[in-house]
């Protein structure tokens, strides 16, 4: 299975994924967060911040994404653990575009300004068919101008 192919399922399958970072005490959090965008210019996701989240992602850009898709008797997972940046508000129209989740999570419009975009652009991906034995190691390393 293609890299490209991976990022896809966990774009269109996968989302929301379960997100994990750590507090500045290093408490563990985890959280149900939507994929935007996966490609090989890497995972985009976004969040306000006036969240908790926002700020973990501050204190330490380090990040764990786990997916899950279940269809009939195929069941696949995907964990991503890597490094994410800030990108501010580039890209944000094209999350908003295909985010099902935007009424729900910022119902006021206004509250959508002061959403940012993060990009996770480095770090080491696993693919495993649970009933189909298949694994699969991969790699995130996306330019600095994504």
């Amino acid at each position: 299975m293609q890299v490209k192919e991976i990022l896809n399922l966990l774009e269109t399958k996968m989302s929301p994924s379960v997100f994990a970072t750590t507090d500045k005490d290093g408490k563990p959090h985890a959280r149900f967060i939507h994929v935007g965008l996966a490609n090989e210019k890497g995972i985009f996701f976004m969040t306000s911040p006036k969240t908790h989240f926002y700020q973990q992602l501050q204190n330490n850009p380090q990040v764990a994404i786990t997916g899950i898709n279940q269809e009939d008797y195929l069941i696949q997972v995907i964990r991503i653990e890597g490094r994410v940046r800030e990108m501010g508000q580039e890209k944000l129209e094209e999350l908003l575009a295909g985010n099902p989740f935007v009424e729900q999570v910022y119902p006021d419009h206004s509250e959508r300004e002061n959403v940012r975009v993060f990009q996770l652009y480095e770090g080491e991906g696993f693919y495993q068919s649970l009933t189909q034995g298949h694994k699969y190691t991969f790699a995130i390393k996306a330019d600095h101008g994504a």
